[in-house]
């Protein structure tokens, strides 16, 4: 048997976290290179504000089918909502492994050749 409170309360946080993400979103679009990533985080934040509705509706269900459907958009909802959250966390970790290896490869060596060169600093 499902709890109603704890649907409720996944519904609040979702809800809470979803308003986060959508204005995450929205200030990331003001500039020109966060647009692709503030149109992402808008995107999430409108999944989250669907899993809070499927939530309150397998809530206030009385009948078993009907709470199974919005279970199963719920459950549907946060699956996609993960997805792309790894999705930008993979992004993210090779976009740092490439910086790591360019200051390495780039900029390390222009700093250790002008650390080794004493007419450098006057």
């Amino acid at each position: 048997m499902l709890e109603k409170y704890q649907l409720t309360d996944m519904g609040k946080w979702a809800n809470f976290v979803g308003i986060v993400f959508i204005v995450t979103g929205i200030l990331n679009c003001i500039s020109l290179v966060g647009i692709i990533p503030g149109i992402i985080f808008i995107f999430l934040g409108l999944k989250l504000r669907g899993v809070k509705r499927y939530s309150e509706e397998a809530a206030a269900s009385s009948d078993e089918a009907s709470q199974a459907g919005s279970l199963n958009m719920m459950v549907s909802e946060l699956s996609s909502f993960f997805k792309i959250q790894v999705l930008f966390i993979i992004i993210a970790l090779v976009l740092t492994v490439l910086a790591i290896l360019f200051f390495v490869a780039v900029l390390l060596p222009l700093f250790m050749s002008a650390i080794n060169n004493p007419y450098y600093f006057y």
